[in-house]
């Protein structure tokens, strides 16, 4: 009896404990209303995380526009002025001096030929002392040279090969940020039902305690009638305090699913959730090929796998280029004018009075060539690689859709066993209570049917909230979570993502 008294004594307290504890909202908290789609929202627009992954496609756009730059035209300007006093030799007084004014400017372009532009302009001014028709002249001159690879370095995919490289960083940036979004989504989801699962929990707690109050106050008043044996006063007492501790857990599960929710939502700590309950659930019923298609288009891993294939696909045709023997066409052409006055200098230019020009080509190749050679055999390795890769990831997004279709078809039918539990349950305790208030079933019986119903009830929260959960890993397992909770992303996404040759 000693130990029966202990017993009762720390479920008292634990009771008390449990009424003290009890969910009381601060003065001044913020109360929010929420549904299950507008957790979603609100994570998809306050969640840290997400705000931290965005920075990336940023960043990574600032490496694209710098890999435009190889198309920007270089222009160079150099001003000289020199001089030099030379003598024939000792003691000769006679000093020549010379002087050189000179004024270049040039402008350079690359195409995506992977050929060099440049128009070059070059005004030379020069005079000396020794009075001869040839002291003061002015030299002009006006060209244009070129140089056009054959081999190695020909084509637009080698010239870019930089800006391509720096694009498909791009679109791996942005696929990571998708995988965030719908990872986000889905974390807001899951924590949306754990939270409304523990709410119901806590309000079946809530009921069986106040059953077995009932219970309680039906026991004094019969064992004070003389009716009752008095031992089954304390098996009603024990089962009170029993719930009572069992409240308490329930309160501390829903308090820790609520700062969990508001974590994730980045709402401020003390802000009280008014939630909207678990939808119920809907028949939702697609052929697992159209979700295998959906997965296919949809899965941000999948889409960056794609991207990596891509790049390492272009990479090892860049590379078989670089290991050409480099071959260029070179050439100028231009124009120049000479005379002692400069207005008849230029205008000798214009005149394209003395013309020059020339054609020629440039050979080079390292012997034995084992750089590029092991590049190649690098970004060959590479390529089957990434195949091997996305068919592995292909692999595992079909395992995991078909994986989300059965626990879906699970989960529905277990929403109907509780279901059907929870009613066999209330049947059971309506008939044990009559049984009790007729000397039939002892109250340990009564209280030992209610404790199933109160199982039962709550295995018919967890089955609800179970399946909408699947419904989230389906989802997410398809790349749809965002589209199916009226979210598009594309949105929201940079406004200055644009592959490279798109206007």
């Amino acid at each position: 009896m000693k130990t029966k008294g202990n017993r009762l004594i720390r479920l008292a307290l634990a009771g008390l404990l449990a009424l003290a504890a009890g969910a009381v909202p601060a003065e001044g908290a913020e109360t929010v209303a929420l549904s299950i789609g507008e957790a979603v929202r609100i994570a998809i627009s306050r969640n840290l995380g997400l705000k931290v992954a965005s920075f990336s496609p940023a960043i990574a756009e600032t490496d694209v526009r710098k890999s435009r730059s190889i198309y920007d035209p270089s222009l160079t300007a150099v001003l000289d002025y020199r001089g030099t006093d030379l003598t024939s030799g000792p003691g000769i007084a006679f000093v020549d001096r010379q002087r050189y004014f000179e004024f270049d400017t040039s402008l350079s372009q690359l195409l995506p030929t992977g050929a060099t532009a440049s128009l070059s302009y070059t005004n030379l001014l020069f005079k000396d002392n020794l009075g001869l028709p040839t002291s003061r002249y002015a030299r002009p001159e006006l060209a244009l040279t070129f140089s056009q690879p054959l081999l190695k370095g020909l084509g637009r995919e080698v010239t870019e090969r930089g800006l391509t490289s720096a694009d498909d960083a791009l679109d791996s940036a942005l696929t990571d940020w998708n995988q965030e979004a719908l990872d986000t989504a889905a974390d807001a989801r899951n924590r949306y039902l754990a939270l409304v699962k523990a709410r119901e929990n806590l309000a079946t707690r809530r009921a069986s305690l106040g059953l077995a109050r009932q219970i309680h106050a039906e026991n004094e008043a019969r064992v004070n009638a003389g009716v009752l044996a008095s031992f089954q006063l304390q098996d009603s007492l024990l089962g009170v305090l029993q719930r009572q501790t069992e409240l308490l857990e329930a309160e501390r599960a829903a308090r820790d699913a609520a700062d969990r929710l508001l974590i994730a939502l980045n709402l401020p700590a003390g802000t009280v959730i008014e939630d909207s309950g678990i939808p119920d659930p809907e028949p939702f019923r697609v052929p697992e090929d159209d979700v295998l298609r959906a997965a296919n288009t949809r899965r941000p891993d999948l889409a960056k796998a794609r991207v990596t294939l891509r790049n390492a696909e272009f990479n090892e045709r860049v590379s078989r280029n670089l290991a050409l023997p480099y071959l260029a066409l070179e050439g100028s052409a231009g124009v120049s004018g000479f005379d002692s006055d400069y207005d008849d200098a230029m205008g000798d230019l214009g005149e394209g009075k003395y013309p020059a020009w020339s054609v020629g080509l440039s050979f080079s190749f390292p012997i034995g060539n084992h750089a590029a050679r092991a590049d190649l055999a690098s970004a060959r390795l590479k390529a089957s690689q990434a195949r091997t890769q996305l068919t592995a990831i292909e692999e595992t997004a079909g395992l995991e859709v078909r994986s989300a279709l059965r626990a879906l078809s699970i989960r529905r039918e277990q929403i109907d066993v509780t279901t059907q539990g929870v009613t066999a349950a209330e049947t059971l305790v309506a008939s044990y209570r009559k049984r009790q208030q007729l000397g039939l079933a002892t109250t340990k019986d009564l209280l030992d049917v209610e404790a199933n119903l109160t199982k039962a009830k709550e295995s018919h929260s967890g089955a609800r909230a179970d399946y909408h959960a699947a419904l989230t890993d389906l989802w997410k397992a398809t790349g749809e979570l965002l589209d199916r909770e009226g979210l598009r992303l594309e949105g929201n996404a940079p406004e200055w993502r644009k592959r490279k040759g798109t206007k």
